[in-house]
Parts: structure tokens; C-alpha cells; sequence
């Protein structure tokens, strides 16, 4: 067990590396989802590979209050994990910080957080909760942005107007109480301002599912039957949207325009059959990145000199040009060797290198097939 983190200074484990440390992974996963369980799946091989124990809980999108009733259960939970990574949304950072510095455990939450939140645990990591040593954010409104902008091109390149001379846009949102998913929107509507021609109709919010994507888009048809693009904050959110605008005799990718932002396998596949003009995101490695990261600050191998305490990652667009190279490394993962890509396991590493080459290399002949 990790003693209690007390001053900058000893931010890291206080007490000897453990061999084979339990890490435990908080996250909004639910029935049906396609996106956690990729996650998971990476996350598994990088724990096979560096030598721990990954737990990944799922607690829903429906109820805030009990995703953190339930986590800080199963901070409590014998045994304890060596190390938390936690998606949060409004309101639980601080309930799961203090229980966890309570009982020296370290916390690595996934962000990004809502603003008026940061104030309550210090702004920062390692400023007030010293048991905090590190936020990862996903560029949301980036990727947003750059799905929106995708859309857009391909509706103008077959001159998909409505008969005002505009590119009528909707969006299927996420849940409003993870702050991500108005990042995601800003970058819709950023993309839509930019654009001469692009008018934006309607953004409606969703718990992710897949059946709204296909419902919503249907009323949405309803409501806006010249609307070309559909944007749409998730792969699976994609999906359903693409199911109903085929059953509403659109034609995607020459009619109506949609895709996600999740680089997941479905994402990619729905790319690759035409469905989706574009998919948008991290890659899903970036997760080994934390993984490895949190594995390797276990080890007394802390990376904020190099890599800071906020770390965020690099956005990617996958079209029907660059597809098959992404689904070629998801393929890989397991024969990945992560211990590589680790300062824990590779002493003569100088640096971090965690780009999608560095990846693919450590794939090896598996990744350039």
C-alpha cells in the first residue's frame, strides 16, 4: 500500500515500487457501449505486457451521484488498488481525491474538468491534493472542430445545399454533465462559423447510446428535412445516425454526411464501408499512454519533468484515405511490446515517445503488413 503523500517533494510513492501493483480504472462505461470495452482491451495488454493488475469498473452515465458513491466504495474495497485512473464528470473530482488521500492511494484523472470545478481541488495537479500528480485531456473541442470541418467539406464537394444556398447542419451532443461534450459542440460550432455557407439547426444532447443516435437523427430528418450533415460526438452516436439516414433513403457520404469522434474500431469499419465521412479523436493508444505512465510513476519513475502534470493529447482524423493504417495497428495491440515504450522496464530510454510511429514500431512486423 502506498503511504500518504504529503509535500511536493515526496509526490512519489512513499513507500518501495510493488511488483505487480493493482490499478484500478473509473469509468462511465455502460450497457451496449463499443467504445469502454476497446478501451479495456488495450489496457489489459499493456498490463500483461508491463507486469500489473488492471480493474476496470463500470459505472454508468445516468446518475453522477452514484458513480462517486460507487467509487469511493471501491476505493475502499479490499484490496485496495495502488493507483487510480478516473473519468469524472461535475462534481466528483473532490469526493474522489479526498477519500483517496485519505487512504494514500494517487489518482490520475482523465479530464477534461468543468472550469468552475478546478478551483475547488487546487487548479492543478500536485497543488492542493499531492496525491493527484497528473490530468490527461483529450483535445475535445479539437476534435469537434475537426469532425465538424470534414462534414462540411465533403457536403460542399456534392453541392448538398438546401434550397436557401446552405449547408443545413444538426448534432447529436453527449451528456451535458461531463464538460467534454460542450468542448466537442464549441468545436462543432467553431467549424460552422467558419464556414460561408454552413448554417447549424439544432445540437440535441444524448447518453451516448447508440438507439439515440438513430431516433434522434429520425426526428431531427423530421424537423430539418434539408439538413446534410449530421454531426454526431461519438462513433456509436455515428452509427445510429448513419442507420437512419439510410432508412430515410439517404445515401451517406453522397446525400448526407455524418461520422464520430472516437477513433474506435466501429468508427473506423463505418469509414471503411462509406458510412462515415470521417472519425476524429486521440488514438485509443493514448490510453496505453496513461497506462504506462501511471505504471512506470508507481515504479518511482515520475515523468512531470519531461512531460509536465497536464498532459494533453494530439488529435487524428481518419478518413477512407488513412482507415486501413489505423485499424491495422488496433489489430496489433497485442503483439505491442509496451515494455519498450516504459522508463520502468527500458532504463536506457531518454525520453518518451508515444507517437503513432512509436507505436507501430514497437508493433513490429504485424503493423507494417
Amino acid at each position: 500500500m502506498l503511504g500518504l503523500l504529503a509535500s511536493p517533494e515526496s509526490a512519489l510513492a512513499a513507500t518501495a515500487p510493488k511488483a505487480h501493483p493493482r490499478i484500478a480504472f473509473f469509468t462511465p462505461n455502460s450497457e451496449g457501449n463499443t467504445y469502454w470495452p476497446q478501451v479495456f482491451r488495450i489496457m489489459a495488454f499493456v498490463a500483461q505486457s508491463l507486469g500489473f493488475e488492471f480493474v476496470p469498473y463500470s459505472f454508468g452515465v445516468q446518475n453522477r451521484f452514484s458513480r462517486l458513491r460507487d467509487a469511493v466504495q471501491a476505493l475502499s474495497t479490499q484490496p485496495r488498488p495502488d493507483a487510480v485512473i478516473a473519468s469524472v464528470v461535475i462534481g466528483q473530482s473532490q469526493g474522489i481525491l479526498e477519500a483517496a488521500q485519505s487512504m494514500g492511494i494517487p489518482v490520475f484523472i482523465l479530464g477534461p474538468l468543468f472550469p468552475a470545478e478546478l478551483p475547488t481541488i487546487g487548479g492543478a495537479p500536485r497543488v492542493q491534493y499531492k496525491n493527484w500528480p497528473a490530468l490527461f485531456n483529450w483535445a475535445e473541442e479539437q476534435k469537434g472542430h475537426a469532425l465538424a470541418k470534414a462534414l462540411l467539406q465533403a457536403a460542399q464537394r456534392h453541392m448538398a445545399l438546401a434550397d436557401d444556398g446552405h449547408l443545413h447542419v444538426v448534432g447529436l451532443g453527449g451528456d451535458p454533465s461531463w464538460f467534454g461534450s460542450g468542448l466537442r459542440q464549441a468545436g462543432l460550432r467553431r467549424a460552422v462559423a467558419e464556414h460561408p455557407k454552413a448554417v447549424l439547426k439544432q445540437v440535441v444532447p444524448t447518453h451516448w447510446r447508440q438507439q439515440e443516435g438513430e431516433q434522434l437523427t429520425a426526428k431531427l430528418l423530421t424537423r430539418f428535412p434539408q439538413a446534410s450533415v449530421f454531426w454526431a460526438a461519438s462513433d456509436q452516436l455515428g452509427s445510429g445516425a448513419a442507420q437512419a439516414l439510410i432508412a430515410a433513403g439517404k445515401v451517406p457520404g453522397k446525400t448526407a454526411f455524418t461520422g464520430g469522434l472516437d477513433l474506435s474500431e466501429l468508427g473506423l469499419d463505418m469509414v471503411s464501408q462509406g458510412q462515415f465521412v470521417a472519425t476524429a479523436a486521440s488514438p485509443l493508444l493514448s490510453y496505453a499512454q496513461v497506462a504506462i505512465l501511471v505504471y512506470d510513476y508507481l515504479q518511482g519513475r515520475d515523468f512531470e519533468a519531461e512531460l509536465g502534470s497536464e498532459i494533453e493529447f494530439p488529435v487524428l482524423v481518419a478518413t477512407r484515405d488513412n482507415a486501413a493504417q489505423h485499424q491495422r495497428l488496433d489489430q496489433c495491440v497485442q503483439r505491442i511490446d509496451f515494455k519498450a515504450l516504459s522508463k520502468a522496464h527500458n532504463p536506457k530510454l531518454a525520453r518518451y515517445d508515444f507517437s503513432f510511429d512509436a507505436f507501430r514500431e514497437a508493433a513490429g512486423a504485424c503493423a507494417r503488413a
